[in-house]
Parts: C-alpha cells; structure tokens; sequence
C-alpha cells in the first residue's frame, strides 16, 4: 500500500438476496476511494420469508457470519421490505442488533427516510414487476405518508434478470416515471439504477441500492457523502 492509498480499517456488512446481481457491484463503486471495505452474505431469495414476514433464522446466521468479520454495521440492501410494509424491516433490524450489539439498517427503511427529508410529495416509481407489484409498492408508501403519483413497471418475474435491463431502457422507465414528480426511485436492488445520472432532467434520480449503502455508512459513524 502507497501512502496515497486509503486505509480500509472499517469494514461494513452487507447482506443481500441469492439471485441479486447488482449490489456488490454497485456498492463497490460508492466506496471506492472510501476508508471502508464492506463484506457480504448472501440469503436464500426463495426461502428468506416466513408468511408476511421475514425468516430471523436466516437473517441471524447472515448477521453472526458479519460480525466473525468485526464489521461496524449491518444492512440489508434489499427493496421487500416495502412489500410487507416496513414493519417487518424495523422488526429485524433489532433482533440483529440485539443479536449482535451492531447497528443495523435496511434499505426500505433508508428509502423511508430520505423520502420524508426531502418532503416528496409526488413520487415516480421504477419497479421490476409488474401492475400488482406497483400497486402493492405505492400503497406500502401511502400508508407511510408517502405518495406515489406515477409507478412504470419492467414486467420482469425472474428477480436476477432485472440485472440485465439494458440501461437505455432503465433510463426511459425513469424519465416516464419521472413526468411532474418531485423525485424518481428505482425500487429494486437487483436493477443496475445506480449506473444512471443522479438527476432526469431536473428531478432528482434515487437508487435503492445507494439509499442502503449510504444508510450504512451513516450506521458506522461515517458520512455517506450524499
């Protein structure tokens, strides 16, 4: 290591879906040249729900295998928990951190937040799916304030093939969804939303997977630089 290189003495813990492409990639690429390093593990998509909620079983043993690695924070950088309606999400936030004594953030709930602080009343939406996923999303974020004024829908029911949308089309989805909205949210971790300018025109552009690992370093006591 040169002197110029940055140290990467914190390391930052990252669980993610089985079928999800993206989020190593894109998490990699908003810490670079940052004074952290994340380390991953990976869930079972299939089997990570136990009816409306999640499965602690599965998250617990991911978060155990974190902390062996002396991590300084925990997120799980995935968009269901706007699906089963952020409950579920702050549920498993603390039985992580009660598990193991570490903070622990979730992307919807860091979507949640950001929404509220920008005072977005008119939201566009980018999600993967299809009609009844767009309407199950917007409605999850009415119930928490949260207006969804125009929702566009990839018609993708494979989850790991969301990360191939060529970025033109991603790119098209999001001005659509865009049109008289305070904001756009691309509303998957698993579309590659955080290759794409951070503004359509003049309204701001948010990926999901960036609100997690910005939420993340938030946890560990560092800027996120946004």
């Amino acid at each position: 290591m040169t002197a110029t290189e940055p140290t990467t003495d914190i390391a930052l813990g990252v669980i993610l879906p089985s079928s999800n492409r993206v989020v190593e990639r894109a998490t990699e690429h908003r810490l670079a040249g940052a004074t952290a390093a994340a380390c991953y593990a990976r869930v079972p998509y299939g089997a990570m729900l136990r009816g409306e909620t999640y499965d602690e079983s599965v998250f617990l043993a991911a978060a155990d295998l974190l902390a062996d690695a002396g991590v300084a924070a925990l997120c799980w950088n995935a968009t269901r928990g706007a699906a089963l309606g952020f409950t579920p999400d702050e549920r498993l936030c603390a039985a992580i951190a009660r598990r193991t004594g570490l903070p622990m953030v979730t992307t919807a709930l860091a979507a949640r937040a950001r929404l509220r602080a920008g005072n977005v009343r008119r939201l566009g939406l980018v999600v993967q799916g299809g009609a009844d996923e767009a309407a199950l999303v917007g409605a999850r974020f009415a119930e928490a304030g949260i207006a969804v004024a125009r929702a566009v829908t990839l018609g993708i029911t494979e989850n790991r093939l969301a990360a191939l949308v060529p970025l033109p089309r991603l790119a098209q989805a999001a001005r659509e969804a865009g049109a008289d909205c305070d904001a756009v949210l691309i509303w998957s971790t698993n579309l590659p939303g955080w290759r794409l300018p951070a503004a359509v025109g003049d309204v701001p552009l948010l990926d999901a997977t960036t609100l997690g690992t910005d939420a993340l370093l938030e946890a560990a006591g560092l800027t996120s630089g946004r």
